[in-house]
């Protein structure tokens, strides 16, 4: 307090200016630091208050494009008739995954693949055959049968990949992908160019797989 009074004492009789002179020369740190934390603080409440819950979420591994894949989904809200004041849909593409060199991002790519799975975020996923067998021989994919219906199912009869899955106590086959290489959207997309056969899966935890099935009917709909 005796500080206080000190430079107040100082500032007596000074002009305008001046006051500013020496508030900025003293306090300029401070303020700054201050009006940051105030951002800081505004954004982050702002963002808890506007975050939407998920309506769908699905992954491309290793599938490159340049589309822009916001706007696309958008246009999956329309088609499955997402209330999009409370839901988003999001499809995230040139997540990269190489086994083959196992790099930090790849390493890093596939913590956070796992994680997702964890917190029952990821809904689907698209990968070329050696890797979407990979992720269902790991567990990560379930089975159609269970996850779509059956009219959705008997549409894409002829175009279904079968797996034996680890945790189904069984040693039968059951159906895990659909064989999407010429939809539509990944035609326009280019996201898989040159690859003959990309699979499309449900993640096995997934608690969206009536949006997967409206998903999978929405990406050979020509745009």
């Amino acid at each position: 307090m005796d500080e206080i009074r000190e430079q107040h004492k100082k500032m007596k009789g000074k002009s305008l200016k001046e006051k500013f002179q020496y508030f900025w020369e003293y306090y300029r740190v401070a303020t700054l630091i201050i009006i940051l934390a105030v951002i800081f603080v505004a954004n982050l409440i702002y963002t808890i208050v506007t975050a939407k819950d998920s309506a769908f979420y699905a992954i491309l591994i290793n599938g490159y494009t340049t589309m822009d894949t916001e706007t696309y989904m958008e246009g999956f809200e329309e088609y499955a008739q997402i209330d999009t004041k409370q839901y988003t849909a999001t499809l995230e593409a040139n997540f990269t995954i190489d086994e083959n060199s196992m790099d930090s991002y790849t390493a890093a790519n596939i913590q956070k693949f796992a994680a997702q799975v964890a917190a029952k975020e990821l809904d689907a996923m698209f990968a070329e055959t050696d890797t979407f067998q990979k992720y269902a021989d790991n567990g990560y994919l379930g089975n159609l049968e269970e996850l779509l219906p059956a009219e959705t199912l008997a549409a894409y009869k002829d175009r279904l990949l079968y797996a034996d899955l680890p945790d189904d106590d069984t040693e039968e086959e059951v159906p895990v992908g659909v064989q999407v290489a010429d939809c539509a959207f990944l035609q326009e997309s280019g996201a898989y160019a040159g690859q003959d056969e990309v699979y499309f899966g449900v993640i096995v935890n997934s608690e969206h797989a009536d949006m997967a099935a409206e998903f999978l009917d929405y990406i050979f709909q020509e745009s």
